[in-house]
Parts: structure tokens; sequence; C-alpha cells
């Protein structure tokens, strides 16, 4: 009866000491995402909150939680809600192969994507991968920038769509 026990007590012992080392792993991937995708939520929750005001009747941005996904990539999905139609932008944070870390983005249109990556001068610190696009982790800033000016071109053209105005920017 010892040995069985003793099997049993190794056998948490080295579970436990697996879940130790996953959970510190991914609390480090969450507080690099966290760091690294921080000005782009940072402006995806300004932008909401003027959408969450009182007499604002334009729609809502939702999503803008990061978690570890499956993969684990920390990732999140903003939904951009007009009164008739919605956009997902879709960004994650993770490692590629060969170790360094990228923010990846899907949901942004031709122009937008063309911002981020206007040819082979980028392509030190971003890539296409099919739709989505790779950039180096430290340019964030600059994705906040992009996505902002996505959302605000995503409600102006909903405005611009009720009103018959028409919208070019």
């Amino acid at each position: 009866m010892t040995r069985a026990n003793d099997v049993k007590d190794r056998f948490r012992a080295r579970l436990q000491e697996a879940d130790a080392r996953s959970n510190a792993f991914r609390q480090k991937l969450l507080d690099e995402g966290s760091r690294a995708l921080q000005p782009v939520v940072g402006v995806l929750n300004l932008m909401a909150e003027v959408l969450n005001e009182e007499d604002n009747v334009h729609g809502s941005i939702t999503g803008l939680e990061a978690r570890i996904d499956q993969d684990n990539f920390i990732s999140l999905c903003a939904q951009l809600r007009g009164l008739e139609a919605e956009q997902k932008i879709k960004i994650k944070y993770g490692p590629e192969l060969g170790g360094s870390n990228f923010i990846s983005v899907s949901g942004l249109n031709q122009r937008y994507n063309e911002r981020l990556m206007p040819g082979a001068a980028h392509c030190a610190s971003g890539r296409t991968v099919g739709s989505d696009i790779q950039l180096d982790e430290h340019r964030g800033d600059e994705l906040a920038e992009v996505v902002r000016e996505v959302v605000e071109d995503f409600y102006a053209a909903q405005i611009a769509q009720r009103s018959h105005f028409t919208f070019a920017r």
C-alpha cells in the first residue's frame, strides 16, 4: 500500500509543478500582452466611453477584454456596432515560431492595412499572413492610431449613410 501512495504523491507533485510553470508562463504572457496592447485598448476604451454616454445613439464597442486563448495568445475582438452595420477588429499578441512576440490584427480594410504595411520598407517590423497583419510588438502606438481612424470612419460613415451625405476621407 505504501508504494501505491508514493506513486500517487509523486504524480500529484509533478502535476502541481507543471501547473505552476504553465500558470507562470500564462501570467507573464498576459502581462507582456497587456503592456503591448495598452495603446490600442486605451483608444478603444475611450471611444467606447463616448458611445456609452447617455445621449449617444450611434452604437457601441464591445469585446475589449483581453484573454488568453487556447493557443496561448492574448486576444481580443473589438465589435463595432452601429445602427445598421457591424465590424469586428481581431487583435492577438503572442509568440511566433522563432520566439519573438508580435501583434496580429485582422478586420481592417485594405486602406488601413496599407498604412501599417506600406511595402517592403517595413518588412523587418511587420508582415502579412493571409488576411492578418503581423506587427512587431513595439508598434502598438502606431496600431492604436490606425484603429482610432477605423472606428471614427466606421461611425461617421454610419451617420453619413443615414443622412444621405457622402463621406470621403
